[in-house]
């Protein structure tokens, strides 16, 4: 009767040990391949902003050669307004370098395409494609050139500012030269005669250079005054008192500006 038991050999192969040790062994190795970790991918750079930190800061202390690109990369679009323990996304400052990585990454969604479907893209989608790179470039140049001042404006002593004009056009200067509104001058109470700055309107991003050719304010509160020429360049000519960036013109010899570096004078107004 046992004989005629349908398949009964295997049957009864399967049930011996050599079979048994066959499957306990595929459980073990599905065991330890479920046990392993999955590898971790690695979190992008990133940089918490201090206190006192400006954009120009962080830059220069990352090797940025340019805090534009810093700024770009993380959609800043005025730098006046990064906040304490806001996180900044580092990515490489090197233009050459993100046009190799866009490149390569364009080499990757196309890989293993065929000439044929490549070559049966339509005209008419790269016709619309240059046509709305067109009309946005001039937008991209104008709001590229606001940021490119916004972050320079960061540079330099930021000092209160006053200007004068009509009243002592033609007035006898510190200097022992006429005051000329219209001439880039300014006066300051300790800086050498012949002293150029950089001045720039943090407000606008506006700038002006300017030359020291007379003594004061003598008004509490102020650093620098400015000539009529130089505030119109500078949008203030309206509001009279204004924030400005101050730093030493390029190709003079270093000295540490200073808005706390008075001399005192004999009288307040």
């Amino acid at each position: 009767m046992i004989a005629l038991i349908p398949q009964l050999d295997s049957s009864l192969a399967y049930l011996r040990p050599e079979a048994q040790s066959s499957s306990e062994s595929f459980k073990d190795v599905l065991q330890a391949a479920s046990s392993q970790t999955p590898p971790q991918t690695a979190t992008s750079p990133q940089y918490v902003v201090q206190r006192g930190d400006t954009l120009n800061d962080i830059a220069k202390k990352l090797g940025y050669a340019n805090p534009v690109e810093l700024a770009k990369a993380n959609g800043i679009r005025n730098p006046d307004l990064i906040q304490v323990g806001q996180v900044l996304k580092l990515t490489p400052g090197d233009g050459g370098n993100q046009g190799s990585t866009a490149t390569a990454l364009a080499a990757k969604s196309t890989k293993g395409a065929t000439p044929t479907v490549l070559a049966a893209k339509s005209d008419k989608a790269a016709t619309s494609a240059a046509v709305a790179a067109k009309s946005t470039q001039e937008g991209k140049n104008s709001q590229a050139a606001i940021l490119e001042k916004k972050v320079s404006a960061q540079a330099g002593t930021l000092v209160t500012a006053s200007w004068y004009g009509a009243n002592h056009q033609g007035k006898t200067m510190a200097n022992g030269q006429p005051y000329n509104m219209y001439a880039n001058t300014a006066a300051h109470r300790t800086l050498p005669f012949g002293t150029k700055l950089d001045l720039t309107n943090p407000a606008n991003g506006r700038t002006a250079t300017v030359e020291i050719t007379d003594r004061g304010p003598f008004i509490r509160g102020r650093n620098l005054d400015v000539s009529y020429s130089v505030a119109k360049k500078l949008g203030m000519v309206q509001q009279g008192v204004a924030k400005l960036r101050m730093a030493k013109a390029q190709g003079q010899s270093p000295q540490q500006l200073s808005a706390e570096a008075t001399i005192k004078p004999k009288l307040y107004l």
